[in-house]
This record gives C-alpha cells, structure tokens and sequence, in this order.
C-alpha cells in the first residue's frame, strides 16, 4: 500500500516507512535512556523548527510572529490551513508525546524509581513509543520536502 505520493507519481511505502524508522531507532540502542530523552527532545525542537518555516514559506507567515509558538499551536495552524490530514493525525500522535515526555516522563521517573527496582524496559515504553513516532514524522516530513509532496 503506498502512504505518500506526489504529482510526478513517487511514493513512500508502508514498509520503507517502517524500515526506513527501525534504522533510526536502532541507532538508539547505544544511548542511555536519558541521553534518548535528551535526543527525543532535541529532534522533537529541530522539528518544530522546520513546521515553522513550512508555515512561514507554504503559508506565508512571518517567521517572527511564530517564533514562540508551541508544536501544538504550529500543527493547529497547519490544520486550519489544509495541511495533509495524514501528516496532520501522525502530528498530533507525535505532539500528545512530546507534551508526555516534556512535562511528565523525567518526574513519573524519578518517583517509579524512588519507590523500587523497576525493569527500565517497563519504565521507557513510552519514550520508544515517542521515539518512534517521531522518527516516523520526520522521515515523512524530510520526503514531503524533497518531493514536494504538501499538496
């Protein structure tokens, strides 16, 4: 089935989707858990960043008047103006996570920790789950950019 196509008829599988993420998630496994925090992060901004300027040059908004806009509002303005829903819903996924791990991960971990020795597979499933989202977010994004494929 494929996900992703553009006028000139390319297109971006499911499956090179997902192979194209379990390569970037991969390269996690050598990180600490709070080092793929600190990574989740930072991708989660570099994204940010790029939504920015797809709304500044698709959408023609001045880069300044976005600039302390939260991924939240910047894929609400992306919605209202038409945006892919596709790219649109796995957003919204990948903001809700954001959200999580920005302003709840680093304190549900601190107490689960304070209270006993649990398995760290068990305490960073929600981390994956956001990692993974994330990569699969800016694999499309990087795609939709190279292809032209905003619509």
């Amino acid at each position: 089935m494929e996900v992703y196509q553009v006028e000139n008829n390319l297109s971006l599988s499911d499956s090179e989707i997902k192979r194209l993420v379990q390569e970037k998630v991969e390269s996690y496994k050598n990180f600490s858990n709070l080092e793929q925090y600190a990574i989740f992060m930072g991708k989660a901004q570099i994204l940010e960043f790029g939504l920015k300027g797809l709304l500044s040059i698709k959408y023609e908004f001045s880069f300044e008047s976005i600039e302390k806009w939260t991924l939240g509002r910047v894929k609400n303005e992306l919605e209202k103006k038409g945006l892919r829903q596709d790219f649109i819903t796995l957003l919204s996924s990948v903001v809700t996570h954001r959200n999580h791990i920005a302003h709840e991960f680093l304190v549900n971990n601190s107490i689960v920790k304070s209270l006993g020795d649990f398995s760290d597979k068990k305490l960073y499933g929600d981390l994956f789950c956001a990692i993974y989202e994330l990569e699969q977010i800016i694999i499309i994004y990087d795609w939709n950019e190279e292809n032209n494929g905003w619509g």
